[in-house]
């Protein structure tokens, strides 16, 4: 007779257990989420800022509503011509004459301006060619003097420039103003063309930079300060920078190739009155502010999963040394120890001798 605490059938845990089990699949999944919300920063920007509200209609769908229906809009009113369609109208009387004298009366459109250089001055500049012709001596020095008179509020206003745009439209983008940042590569003290002190100029820099969209190539820049910053090859360890000034032309110079000779390449060339050094910017996120404290909530849970499982192999070895535990064991653990195994014949000649020995006058086993 076999006896079961509580009438249970074996193999159902108890309510306790049934509660620790469910607490350990809950710890695992809250790891999981742990782990996986790690990897993915967009979930701590869902999960602690305001989502922003989406609109239920498609653009094109509205669009289609509206030109479809003849019915107006609540918003919406209708203007009918004052004028008789047929007749032609007169366009010449609707100018503001006035308004047409003051604006011949302005200054040219190639005048000089915050953002770009006269056009006389950008009229001698050539593309593509190695180093600075003699005939571009007198731009070159001009743009300089101009993005010395650049106040730090105009700076403020440039756009960024884009490595693309001076390579491939080198004449929209000349003797307009921008601002270009990224890591200083080379700095060295350029020459000074002949005439350079006419024009207040007494020493310039060049300074090769590698931007954020130029890759593996460079930006150069001429600049007539770079104080602060250490001169000579710094590679890609070099110190981030910031350089607002004028776009000059698409400039060619020889580059070592990879076996060694001289290779013609090109590069933009900036013209600008200061090189200045950008402190490195530390941008925290929500993940960098969320990450301690999600990391102590997963040691936490570590812990309390642990101690779970510690209770449970506590509880299992109480359990092992009760009465309770040794009833619901089999009594006989089935073995084969002394078990020989024998053929079909072998065992039916021991069944007959076993009756001969047994029964020696039964008439069948006579007659054998």
């Amino acid at each position: 007779m076999r006896f079961r605490s509580k009438g249970q059938p074996r193999g159902v845990l108890s309510p306790r257990d049934q509660m620790r089990a469910r607490l350990v699949l809950l710890g695992v999944a809250v790891v999981a989420i742990f782990l996986s919300a790690l990897g993915e920063d967009s979930w701590f920007v869902r999960m602690f800022s305001t989502p922003s509200a989406k609109t239920n209609v498609a653009a094109k769908t509205a669009a289609e509503q509206l030109l479809s229906s003849s019915t107006l809009q609540p918003d919406e009113f209708e203007i009918a011509p004052d004028n008789d369609p047929s007749k032609p109208i007169d366009y010449a009387s609707m100018i503001d004459k006035q308004g047409a004298a003051q604006m011949e009366a302005g200054p040219p459109s190639d005048s000089s301006s915050a953002g770009d250089i006269p056009m006389k001055l950008k009229q001698m500049i050539r593309d593509d060619v190695l180093g600075i012709l003699t005939s571009e001596t007198e731009a070159w020095l001009g743009t300089l003097r101009l993005a010395k008179n650049l106040t730090p509020s105009q700076k403020q206003l440039l756009p960024e420039g884009q490595y693309a745009s001076f390579m491939d439209a080198p004449q929209v983008c000349r003797g307009k103003a921008y601002i270009i940042r990224g890591t200083l590569r080379r700095l060295i003290e350029a020459p000074l063309p002949t005439g350079a002190e006419d024009y207040g100029i007494r020493s310039a820099f060049e300074a090769w930079i590698s931007t954020r969209d130029s890759g593996n190539r460079l930006v150069r820049v001429v600049a007539l300060s770079a104080a602060g910053l250490p001169l000579g090859e710094l590679g890609k360890n070099g110190p981030t920078v910031e350089v607002a000034g004028f776009f000059f032309k698409r400039q060619g110079y020889e580059a070592k190739g990879k076996d060694g000779t001289g290779v013609v390449m090109l590069a933009p060339l900036m013209l600008s009155a200061r090189i200045t050094e950008l402190a490195p910017v530390m941008v925290e996120s929500y993940s960098d502010k969320m990450y301690p404290w999600l990391t102590a909530i997963g040691i936490c849970i570590c812990f309390g999963v642990m101690f779970l499982i510690w209770q449970f192999q506590t509880s299992d070895h109480e359990f092992r040394g009760t009465r309770t535990y040794q009833l619901t064991n089999l009594p006989v653990r089935p073995t084969f120890d002394g078990v020989d195994a024998v053929t079909v014949p072998e065992a039916l000649q021991q069944m007959q001798d076993n009756a001969r020995s047994n029964n020696p006058d039964t008439t069948l086993l006579s007659q054998l």
